[in-house]
């Protein structure tokens, strides 16, 4: 019996309809990569575009070399099966010049522009693209140079930050530091460095807040002493904070405060497990039972105030180092400008700053480029969808990505926004749906690919009844709608899907971990093989 595909009509649609802009959304295993090379056979086919004219982009070196021989198969086997003389003909020509064809990376269709256009783009005509190992080389020389010079008199930012004692475990040897953090902090900001304007900084009286958490922790320090067993599980998880209040206490007795430094005590505070997540301890050990719940609330009061402490002191140090850090930043800039190298953020920057400032180079390149199709556009940043949007607009004289009207037929997009988890060099899905959003605001259509061929349908109703009514479409909250797996594969006689109890959830203390989870799995799935293969019988 052949199998009767419920998308059929979508499918026909990818194939057919080459005068219509697609945005196509397909779950992993319905064939999406497949669909796109068979609408890219019919359009060089079909006459409607040339390999030179065609551009196909996908998100890796390894995918776009997968899609280059997929193409040349289909073309095979296209020209064997065509009827018609011209559309053999079209197919022939697309074989022979292949090579021609631009399918690759977004990096490396930006990098031929670029050489191509190196006057206008400004940049060193005989470039090199360095590897990512390489441009953060360049960045930590550009880094240790500057902050060198901030030693002496170190900017607001940088000096609370070298406060800060390390984010990772303070024991572990291999942990650079605030400075390696703040290194860190400077390389990621690198990847935006095109977004220079200053970031939101709300009100935020650091001074008065300090004072009012030391007030409280002397106060929950001075409840603690009433304790009178030193063993008892509270008094003994709360030793963080009763240390925190002694030294504050005898240091502000010779010194003025120091608000920097208790910044960076308070938020070691609050990463101290046993003070955040206290043992409750024992009526017996304190005065009465009402003081030992007197203590718990103050504990709890105290601990909500030190989490909005420390929000708040993050966001506010985030805000003053974006402008600081941006220094480094522009001296990893002038490095590269000197060595005539470009990093893949360059590529994309450069890119999307020639098309939208050169009006000639912008004309020349949409008349060059008559269709468009991107793979994988979930995994797309800000820069590449504005450059795709550049090159299928049917007007030149629109510089805004935002106003681009697309030619019909001319763009062609392929994605999962459920598989937009990485956040890969910027990747973002609010940006795949602020573009679906536009371009399907303005002609285009929005596919949905449901057939799965990989799973078995027993499979897809779990998968299915899982999420179906989990994953609603929330652009505030950036995510995806869940589109149901329609089922291809026939089932099979043994169980394709097992539940096995986690014997073992709880750690000592009895709080439910994944840590415990993960221990008691190897002996759950071992019991399980164990017992079917007794079953089953040599």
């Amino acid at each position: 019996m052949t199998a009767v595909l419920r998308d059929a009509g979508e499918r026909a649609r990818i194939a057919g309809s080459l005068d219509e802009t697609l945005v196509v959304e397909a779950a992993a295993g319905t064939g999406k990569t497949t669909e796109l090379v068979g609408r890219l056979i019919n359009v060089l086919a079909e006459g409607r575009g040339r390999v030179e004219t065609v551009a196909a982009v996908a998100f890796t070196d390894k995918a776009a070399g997968e899609l280059k021989l997929r193409l040349r198969a289909g073309l095979e086997r296209a020209r064997r099966d065509a009827a018609d003389a011209a559309r053999r003909a079209h197919l022939e020509d697309a074989i022979g010049r292949l090579e021609e064809a631009r399918i690759g990376t977004i990096h490396s269709f930006c990098a031929d522009l670029l050489r191509e256009r190196t006057v206008e783009a400004r940049v060193d005509p005989d470039f090199r693209v360095v590897t990512e190992p390489e441009a953060k080389q360049l960045y930590r020389r550009a880094f240790r140079s500057w902050i060198e010079t901030c030693y002496q008199d170190p900017p607001d930012g940088v000096r609370r930050a070298l406060r800060r004692s390390s984010l990772r475990d303070r024991r572990d040897e291999q942990d650079g530091g605030p400075v390696e953090r703040l290194s860190d902090a400077g390389w990621s900001l690198a990847a935006w460095r095109d977004l220079r304007a200053p970031w939101r900084r709300p009100a935020f009286d650091r001074e008065e807040r300090i004072a009012a958490l030391v007030a409280a922790l002397h106060d929950l320090a001075a409840a603690m002493a009433a304790c009178s067993h030193p063993k008892d599980s509270l008094f003994n998880d709360a030793a963080a904070a009763r240390r925190l209040s002694g030294d504050i206490r005898e240091v502000e007795r010779e010194q003025p405060r120091d608000l920097d430094g208790l910044e960076a005590q308070f938020i070691d505070l609050l990463r101290d497990k046993p003070f955040r997540r206290p043992k409750r301890g024992s009526d017996r050990n304190y005065p009465s039972a009402a003081a030992r719940a007197a203590i718990l609330r103050a504990h709890e009061s105290f601990v909500r105030e030190l989490e909005a402490f420390a929000r708040d002191a993050d966001a506010d140090l985030a805000a003053l180092l974006h402008g600081e850090l941006l220094e480094a930043v522009d001296g990893y800039e002038a490095l590269k400008a000197r060595q005539g190298v470009l990093d893949f953020t360059d590529l994309l920057i450069k890119t999307r700053d020639v098309l939208r400032d050169r009006a000639d180079v912008r004309a020349a390149m949409q008349e060059r480029l008559t269709h468009i199709f991107v793979d994988e556009f979930q995994d797309t940043d800000p820069l590449q969808a504005e450059i795709a949007l550049l090159l299928a607009s049917g007007d030149p004289s629109v510089s805004d990505w935002r106003q681009t009207v697309p030619v019909p037929g001319k763009l062609f997009i392929v994605g999962d926004p459920k598989q937009s988890i990485y956040r890969f060099r910027g990747a973002d899905v609010g940006t795949y749906q602020e573009v679906k959003s536009l371009v399907c605001g303005r002609g285009a259509a929005l596919v949905h690919l449901t057939t799965s061929f990989r799973a078995v349908p027993s499979i897809q109703r779990l998968v299915n009844r899982a999420f179906d009514g989990a994953m609603a479409e929330d652009p505030a909250a950036l995510q995806a709608a869940y589109v149901a797996l329609a089922p291809y594969r026939r089932g099979r006689a043994q169980p394709a899907i097992v539940a096995l109890p986690v014997p073992r959830y709880r750690n000592r203390e009895g709080e439910i971990t994944k840590t415990a989870i993960k221990g008691s799995l190897p002996g759950a799935v071992a019991a399980f093989t164990g017992c079917s293969r007794r079953a089953a019988g040599p």
